[in-house]
Protein backbone atom coordinates (compact mmCIF):
# COMPACT_ATOMS: atom_id res chain seq x y z
CA UNK A 1 0.00 0.00 0.00
CA UNK A 2 1.73 2.93 -1.28
CA UNK A 3 1.77 5.92 1.77
CA UNK A 4 -0.01 9.54 1.22
CA UNK A 5 1.53 11.80 -0.78
CA UNK A 6 2.83 14.84 1.79
CA UNK A 7 0.97 18.26 1.35
CA UNK A 8 3.20 20.79 -0.19
CA UNK A 9 3.75 24.15 1.75
CA UNK A 10 4.90 27.24 0.39
CA UNK A 11 6.27 29.42 3.41
CA UNK A 12 7.21 33.69 2.12
CA UNK A 13 8.04 36.66 3.85
CA UNK A 14 8.21 40.42 2.71
CA UNK A 15 10.90 39.36 0.12
CA UNK A 16 8.33 38.67 -2.35
CA UNK A 17 6.74 42.10 -1.91
CA UNK A 18 10.05 43.83 -2.81
CA UNK A 19 9.92 42.50 -5.99
CA UNK A 20 7.30 45.22 -6.75
CA UNK A 21 8.48 48.86 -7.66
CA UNK A 22 6.05 49.84 -4.08
CA UNK A 23 8.16 47.12 -2.56
CA UNK A 24 9.39 48.67 0.83
CA UNK A 25 11.67 47.21 3.62
CA UNK A 26 10.98 47.30 7.58
CA UNK A 27 13.02 49.95 8.26
CA UNK A 28 11.49 51.79 5.31
CA UNK A 29 7.65 51.31 6.76
CA UNK A 30 8.82 52.09 10.27
CA UNK A 31 10.56 55.18 9.33
CA UNK A 32 7.37 56.08 7.35
CA UNK A 33 4.87 55.74 10.40
CA UNK A 34 6.97 56.91 13.06
CA UNK A 35 7.69 60.09 14.29
CA UNK A 36 10.85 58.78 16.46
CA UNK A 37 13.74 57.70 14.99
CA UNK A 38 14.14 54.06 14.41
CA UNK A 39 17.31 52.62 15.56
CA UNK A 40 19.20 50.54 12.59
CA UNK A 41 21.31 47.85 13.76
CA UNK A 42 18.69 46.10 16.73
CA UNK A 43 16.03 43.62 15.75
CA UNK A 44 13.10 44.44 14.25
CA UNK A 45 10.85 43.13 17.24
CA UNK A 46 12.84 45.71 19.20
CA UNK A 47 13.12 48.85 17.22
CA UNK A 48 9.13 48.58 17.72
CA UNK A 49 9.72 48.25 21.39
CA UNK A 50 11.76 51.17 20.72
CA UNK A 51 9.12 53.10 19.13
CA UNK A 52 6.09 52.54 21.33
CA UNK A 53 7.53 51.82 25.10
CA UNK A 54 8.66 55.60 25.23
CA UNK A 55 5.38 56.66 25.31
CA UNK A 56 3.66 58.41 28.11
CA UNK A 57 1.55 56.12 30.43
CA UNK A 58 -2.10 55.81 29.72
CA UNK A 59 -1.98 56.80 25.78
CA UNK A 60 -2.62 52.99 24.46
CA UNK A 61 -5.20 54.36 23.04
CA UNK A 62 -6.27 57.87 20.58
CA UNK A 63 -9.62 57.71 20.36
CA UNK A 64 -10.71 61.42 21.01
CA UNK A 65 -6.82 62.48 21.75
CA UNK A 66 -5.94 65.60 19.87
CA UNK A 67 -2.55 64.70 18.20
CA UNK A 68 -1.35 68.23 17.63
CA UNK A 69 -0.49 70.74 20.37
CA UNK A 70 -0.01 74.28 18.91
CA UNK A 71 0.34 72.61 15.26
CA UNK A 72 2.97 70.01 16.13
CA UNK A 73 2.24 66.33 16.62
CA UNK A 74 3.17 65.11 20.28
CA UNK A 75 5.00 62.08 19.77
CA UNK A 76 4.18 60.54 22.89
CA UNK A 77 0.26 60.22 21.53
CA UNK A 78 0.78 59.72 18.02
CA UNK A 79 2.96 56.84 18.72
CA UNK A 80 0.96 54.28 20.29
CA UNK A 81 0.63 50.60 19.30
CA UNK A 82 -2.74 51.22 18.05
CA UNK A 83 -2.15 54.43 16.14
CA UNK A 84 1.45 52.31 14.64
CA UNK A 85 -0.83 48.99 13.50
CA UNK A 86 -3.18 51.13 12.18
CA UNK A 87 -1.07 53.24 10.50
CA UNK A 88 1.11 50.39 9.33
CA UNK A 89 -2.57 48.68 7.59
CA UNK A 90 -3.38 52.19 6.02
CA UNK A 91 0.22 52.33 4.62
CA UNK A 92 0.31 48.53 3.13
CA UNK A 93 -3.15 48.90 1.86
CA UNK A 94 -2.03 50.91 -0.49
CA UNK A 95 0.77 48.79 -1.60
CA UNK A 96 0.39 46.02 -4.62
CA UNK A 97 1.37 42.64 -5.82
CA UNK A 98 4.42 41.93 -7.25
CA UNK A 99 3.89 39.67 -10.39
CA UNK A 100 5.91 36.93 -8.46
CA UNK A 101 2.46 36.09 -6.96
CA UNK A 102 1.33 34.96 -10.07
CA UNK A 103 3.96 32.12 -10.15
CA UNK A 104 3.12 31.29 -6.33
CA UNK A 105 0.09 30.24 -6.91
CA UNK A 106 0.43 28.25 -9.95
CA UNK A 107 2.92 25.77 -8.13
CA UNK A 108 -0.36 24.38 -6.66
CA UNK A 109 0.20 24.08 -2.76
CA UNK A 110 -1.97 22.94 -0.74
CA UNK A 111 -1.12 25.43 1.84
CA UNK A 112 0.37 28.94 1.84
CA UNK A 113 1.82 30.70 4.95
CA UNK A 114 3.05 33.86 4.80
CA UNK A 115 4.42 36.23 7.79
CA UNK A 116 3.52 38.97 5.90
CA UNK A 117 0.07 41.32 6.50
CA UNK A 118 -1.44 41.75 2.84
CA UNK A 119 -4.09 39.08 1.41
CA UNK A 120 -2.17 39.10 -2.02
CA UNK A 121 -1.85 35.51 -2.20
CA UNK A 122 -5.58 34.88 -1.70
CA UNK A 123 -6.80 37.70 -3.88
CA UNK A 124 -4.17 35.93 -6.48
CA UNK A 125 -5.06 32.72 -6.72
CA UNK A 126 -8.97 33.73 -6.50
CA UNK A 127 -7.94 35.53 -9.71
CA UNK A 128 -6.41 32.46 -11.53
CA UNK A 129 -9.67 30.25 -10.67
CA UNK A 130 -10.04 29.05 -6.93
CA UNK A 131 -13.17 29.62 -5.45
CA UNK A 132 -13.72 30.40 -1.80
CA UNK A 133 -14.12 27.32 0.20
CA UNK A 134 -14.44 27.12 4.15
CA UNK A 135 -13.82 30.57 4.80
CA UNK A 136 -12.17 31.75 8.18
CA UNK A 137 -10.95 28.64 10.67
CA UNK A 138 -10.97 29.98 14.03
CA UNK A 139 -7.74 28.34 15.62
CA UNK A 140 -7.32 27.46 19.49
CA UNK A 141 -5.61 29.77 21.22
CA UNK A 142 -3.92 32.86 19.42
CA UNK A 143 -2.30 31.02 16.29
CA UNK A 144 -4.36 32.85 13.73
CA UNK A 145 -6.94 31.94 11.41
CA UNK A 146 -6.26 30.42 8.35
CA UNK A 147 -8.78 31.35 5.29
CA UNK A 148 -10.01 28.39 3.13
CA UNK A 149 -10.52 27.96 -0.74
CA UNK A 150 -10.64 25.48 -3.23
CA UNK A 151 -9.38 24.41 -6.30
CA UNK A 152 -9.82 21.87 -8.38
CA UNK A 153 -12.09 20.52 -5.35
CA UNK A 154 -9.51 20.34 -3.37
CA UNK A 155 -9.01 22.96 -0.14
CA UNK A 156 -6.09 25.18 -0.30
CA UNK A 157 -5.43 27.03 3.12
CA UNK A 158 -3.95 30.32 3.40
CA UNK A 159 -2.31 31.31 6.70
CA UNK A 160 -1.05 35.10 7.58
CA UNK A 161 0.67 33.91 10.61
CA UNK A 162 1.58 37.38 12.18
CA UNK A 163 -1.75 39.37 11.84
CA UNK A 164 -3.93 41.29 8.79
CA UNK A 165 -4.69 44.55 7.89
CA UNK A 166 -7.91 43.59 7.99
CA UNK A 167 -7.80 43.26 11.79
CA UNK A 168 -4.76 46.15 13.03
CA UNK A 169 -5.02 44.75 16.60
CA UNK A 170 -4.12 41.36 14.89
CA UNK A 171 -0.77 42.71 13.52
CA UNK A 172 2.22 41.46 15.75
CA UNK A 173 5.34 43.74 15.92
CA UNK A 174 7.01 43.69 19.31
CA UNK A 175 9.27 41.47 20.75
CA UNK A 176 6.32 41.02 23.90
CA UNK A 177 4.08 39.60 21.41
CA UNK A 178 6.11 37.64 19.36
CA UNK A 179 7.21 35.32 23.35
CA UNK A 180 3.51 35.44 23.94
CA UNK A 181 3.43 33.50 20.43
CA UNK A 182 5.85 31.13 21.37
CA UNK A 183 3.85 30.29 24.52
CA UNK A 184 0.94 29.32 22.38
CA UNK A 185 2.95 27.42 19.75
CA UNK A 186 4.24 25.34 22.54
CA UNK A 187 0.97 24.55 23.76
CA UNK A 188 -0.01 23.14 20.59
CA UNK A 189 2.88 21.00 19.89
CA UNK A 190 3.52 19.76 23.33
CA UNK A 191 1.33 16.78 22.71
CA UNK A 192 3.57 15.51 20.01
CA UNK A 193 6.40 15.26 22.51
CA UNK A 194 4.41 13.87 25.16
CA UNK A 195 2.86 11.03 22.04
CA UNK A 196 -0.34 12.43 22.67
CA UNK A 197 -3.16 11.36 20.48
CA UNK A 198 -4.85 14.98 20.86
CA UNK A 199 -3.24 17.12 18.44
CA UNK A 200 -4.26 20.30 16.76
CA UNK A 201 -3.81 19.06 13.24
CA UNK A 202 -5.20 22.11 12.08
CA UNK A 203 -2.27 24.99 13.37
CA UNK A 204 0.28 26.69 10.70
CA UNK A 205 2.78 25.05 13.29
CA UNK A 206 1.47 21.26 12.73
CA UNK A 207 1.29 22.18 9.01
CA UNK A 208 5.09 23.02 9.37
CA UNK A 209 6.14 19.72 10.83
CA UNK A 210 3.70 17.17 8.32
CA UNK A 211 4.30 18.23 5.06
CA UNK A 212 7.07 19.45 2.35
CA UNK A 213 8.24 22.94 3.08
CA UNK A 214 9.46 25.76 0.99
CA UNK A 215 10.95 28.98 2.56
CA UNK A 216 11.77 31.91 0.18
CA UNK A 217 12.19 35.64 0.39
CA UNK A 218 12.51 35.69 4.30
CA UNK A 219 15.44 36.64 5.95
CA UNK A 220 14.93 34.46 9.12
CA UNK A 221 16.48 36.85 11.35
CA UNK A 222 17.09 35.57 14.40
CA UNK A 223 14.53 37.93 16.12
CA UNK A 224 11.99 35.65 14.34
CA UNK A 225 11.72 33.44 17.84
CA UNK A 226 8.50 31.73 16.83
CA UNK A 227 9.87 30.22 13.31
CA UNK A 228 13.18 29.13 15.42
CA UNK A 229 11.38 27.15 17.73
CA UNK A 230 9.61 25.18 15.67
CA UNK A 231 12.60 24.60 13.77
CA UNK A 232 14.28 23.76 16.75
CA UNK A 233 11.63 22.05 18.34
CA UNK A 234 11.42 19.88 15.14
CA UNK A 235 14.83 18.76 15.24
CA UNK A 236 14.50 17.51 18.64
CA UNK A 237 11.42 15.38 18.07
CA UNK A 238 13.02 13.59 15.09
CA UNK A 239 16.65 13.18 17.17
CA UNK A 240 14.16 11.25 19.68
CA UNK A 241 12.19 9.30 16.96
CA UNK A 242 9.09 10.95 17.81
CA UNK A 243 8.63 12.97 14.30
CA UNK A 244 9.53 11.23 10.79
CA UNK A 245 12.17 14.09 9.07
CA UNK A 246 9.52 16.38 6.57
CA UNK A 247 11.00 17.91 3.26
CA UNK A 248 12.11 21.61 4.57
CA UNK A 249 13.97 23.71 2.04
CA UNK A 250 15.18 27.54 2.36
CA UNK A 251 16.53 29.24 -0.78
CA UNK A 252 18.45 31.92 0.21
CA UNK A 253 19.96 34.22 -2.48
CA UNK A 254 23.34 35.11 -2.06
CA UNK A 255 23.34 38.84 -1.98
CA UNK A 256 24.82 40.88 0.89
CA UNK A 257 22.46 40.19 3.30
CA UNK A 258 24.23 35.94 2.85
CA UNK A 259 25.03 34.51 6.68
CA UNK A 260 27.17 31.57 6.04
CA UNK A 261 26.73 30.98 10.05
CA UNK A 262 23.25 31.22 9.87
CA UNK A 263 23.16 28.33 6.47
CA UNK A 264 24.98 26.13 8.73
CA UNK A 265 22.97 26.81 12.11
CA UNK A 266 20.02 25.59 9.27
CA UNK A 267 21.06 22.55 7.89
CA UNK A 268 21.85 21.44 12.07
CA UNK A 269 18.46 21.44 11.68
CA UNK A 270 17.50 19.13 9.10
CA UNK A 271 16.64 21.90 7.01
CA UNK A 272 18.25 21.93 3.47
CA UNK A 273 19.69 25.03 1.79
CA UNK A 274 19.43 26.06 -1.67
CA UNK A 275 21.90 29.11 -2.57
CA UNK A 276 20.41 31.18 -5.08
CA UNK A 277 23.01 32.82 -7.15
CA UNK A 278 22.42 36.71 -7.28
CA UNK A 279 23.67 37.99 -10.89
CA UNK A 280 24.75 41.17 -11.52
CA UNK A 281 22.80 44.09 -13.22
CA UNK A 282 19.40 44.60 -13.88
CA UNK A 283 16.43 42.67 -12.90
CA UNK A 284 18.89 40.55 -10.68
CA UNK A 285 16.44 40.11 -8.10
CA UNK A 286 13.64 39.19 -10.50
CA UNK A 287 15.56 36.24 -11.88
CA UNK A 288 16.83 34.84 -8.74
CA UNK A 289 13.34 34.89 -7.52
CA UNK A 290 12.49 32.79 -11.11
CA UNK A 291 15.32 30.13 -10.41
CA UNK A 292 13.40 29.61 -7.12
CA UNK A 293 10.21 29.20 -8.73
CA UNK A 294 11.51 26.95 -11.44
CA UNK A 295 13.36 24.74 -8.25
CA UNK A 296 10.38 24.41 -6.74
CA UNK A 297 8.49 23.37 -9.34
CA UNK A 298 11.06 20.61 -9.73
CA UNK A 299 10.67 19.69 -6.05
CA UNK A 300 7.28 19.82 -6.21
CA UNK A 301 7.38 17.15 -9.66
CA UNK A 302 9.40 14.77 -8.01
CA UNK A 303 7.41 14.67 -4.23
Amino acid sequence: MESAKKETTIFFGNGVNLLSKEGKSWDDILNQISYRKVLSSIPNTLKYESIVLPQKAYTDGYEGVEFKINGVPDIFLVDTELFIKEKLANKLTQSRASDFYKKLASIKADNYITTNYEHFICDTLLKQGCEKGGGYNEPKRRLRPHFTLERDGQPVRIWNIHGSIEDEESIMLGLYEYSKYVTDIEEVLKPMEQESLNIDKSSWPYVMLHSDVHMLGFRLGYEEIDIWYILTFRKRLVRKGILPRNNFFYYSIMDKNYDADKMELLKTLDVDVIPITLDKGENAYEKAYNEIYKTIREQVKRS
